[in-house]
């Protein structure tokens, strides 16, 4: 969100703790922007679905853009406390040219979002929890592909069908959990940091030689109840495809 926005936001009664009262935020990366992200990616001014992209051309083991991390760059829509919404839904776009293994077979990586409460730590780090959105593969997305997830309920306290939670591990299994205690409600509360990201809980992956894009990283939430048209033209804050 712009600081602008943010800063009228807080003058407007019962508004001031809600993160997401507009009802879209898009990273465009239009004119080789970064929109808040990082990671194993290039932001350039032209190649994207339309305009800006964020292209990854080089040898990777996973996808990974990022927005909140510790000292790096941050854009606040996608971050905070989704709780007081239903019906959440994010979104990206994606175009693999090659994706190869060290002999140049063409391979594929798994792309999902990762969503992290860095208030709550586990045994294994931060918790978060991760849903794979598909695969990158020349196969599957050779032209522009949108993927995406709805999260019906923020503030259920079990997973829903497909995510995972991570920060922990089970003593037995060593498969990864959610720390003991936390819940994905927990997590949705207070999301410090967003993922775009090929690192699956419990997966180990290899390194490939990749050529892929990422445009388009959307959150989008309903207007919360009782939220006026002159509220949400306030707060305003996403950024829009034109």
């Amino acid at each position: 969100m712009h600081t602008r926005n943010l800063t009228i936001a807080v003058a407007i009664t019962g508004l001031a703790g809600m993160a997401h009262a507009a009802e879209n935020t898009v990273a465009t990366f239009d004119g080789g922007s970064n929109d808040g992200f990082s990671g194993n990616a290039l932001f350039e001014p032209t190649g994207g679905n339309p305009g800006g992209v964020a292209r990854t051309d080089g040898q990777i083991n996973f996808t990974s853009l990022r927005t909140g991390g510790v000292g790096e760059p941050s854009n606040a829509g996608f971050l905070g406390d989704y709780s007081g919404f239903t019906n959440v839904s994010f979104s990206v776009d994606v175009k693999t040219n090659s994706l190869t293994d060290f002999i140049g077979n063409q391979s594929f990586r798994p792309i999902g979002v990762r969503l992290i409460n860095r208030d709550i730590q586990g045994d294994s780090g931060p918790a978060g929890v991760y849903f794979q959105l598909g695969t990158l593969s020349v196969f599957d997305n050779p032209e522009w592909t949108t993927l995406s997830v709805l999260i019906e309920d923020p503030t259920s306290t079990t997973l829903p069908a497909g995510w995972a939670g991570f920060g922990s591990e089970d003593p037995n299994t060593f498969a990864p959990q959610l720390p003991a205690g936390s819940t994905f409600a927990d997590i949705l509360a207070n999301v410090t940091e967003f993922q775009i990201s090929g690192a699956v809980p419990g997966f180990f992956f290899g390194p490939v030689f990749a050529d892929y894009s990422i445009d388009n990283i959307s959150v989008t939430v309903p207007a919360p109840a009782g939220v006026g048209a002159l509220a949400l033209g306030v707060l305003g804050a996403s950024r829009r495809r034109r």
